[in-house]
């Protein structure tokens, strides 16, 4: 039985570099994972799991940054009950309740992902400095939410910017509507192929 959680982790490249990590899903026998790692239908992963330690994981199959990986061997139900309790913990998002999701937020998360990248820090690092949970900052780079407003010059310090360099305006020109329509088609085309919600899905174009 799969149990479907939202569980944002960090992990470390083979360079030593950090990655961000998400899991989407996990079962006794694998889970389902989100991350810019480029890995492929083949390779292995080292995974540490509570009441389980380091344990090897398969990728079996790829798409773009999905990933379903097999373990070598099957995990407790503590393990599980473990990692679905630590979803949970996590997964209150730190966000300002004023806001309605918007175009705009789209625009600030892509913005926010951006810098931090430009900092060279990873999801979990910048929730550990804004003391919040890992899925707050994950909800703000989506477009989900933007953090509270009191948090914003913080971000903007940890980031190395000015609050306005986090907060500019949005071009007054945006995507035509025909290609904002095509983008969440596509959206939704992927999530249905996936089996995955529409919200786990983004589309980046690079221009």
């Amino acid at each position: 039985m799969r149990r479907k959680l939202s569980l944002l982790t960090s992990g470390i490249g083979h360079d030593g570099t950090g990655i961000d990590v998400q899991i989407h899903n996990i079962s006794g026998t694998g889970l389902l994972l989100e991350s810019d790692v480029k890995l492929a239908a083949g390779d292995k992963i080292e995974i540490e799991l509570p009441h389980a330690g380091d344990i090897t994981a398969l990728v079996i199959w790829a798409s773009g940054r999905l990933f379903g990986c097999q373990f070598e061997g099957p995990v407790s139900p503590a393990t599980l009950s473990a990692v679905e309790l630590k979803s949970a913990v996590d997964s209150a998002p730190d966000v300002d309740e004023g806001y309605t999701p918007s175009a705009i937020d789209e625009a600030f998360g892509a913005r926010l992902q951006q810098l931090r990248t430009g900092a060279g820090l990873n999801q979990a690092e910048i929730a550990e400095r804004m003391d919040v949970s890992a899925a707050s900052v994950s909800s703000w780079e989506k477009g989900r939410a933007r953090p509270k407003h009191d948090r914003i010059e913080k971000l903007a310090a940890i980031l190395g910017v000015e609050t306005s360099d986090l907060l500019q305006d949005d071009p007054p020109d945006g995507p035509p509507d025909g290609l904002r329509e095509l983008v969440e088609r596509s959206r939704e085309q992927i999530a249905r192929a996936m089996g995955i919600g529409v919200d786990q899905v983004r589309i980046v174009v690079e221009l």
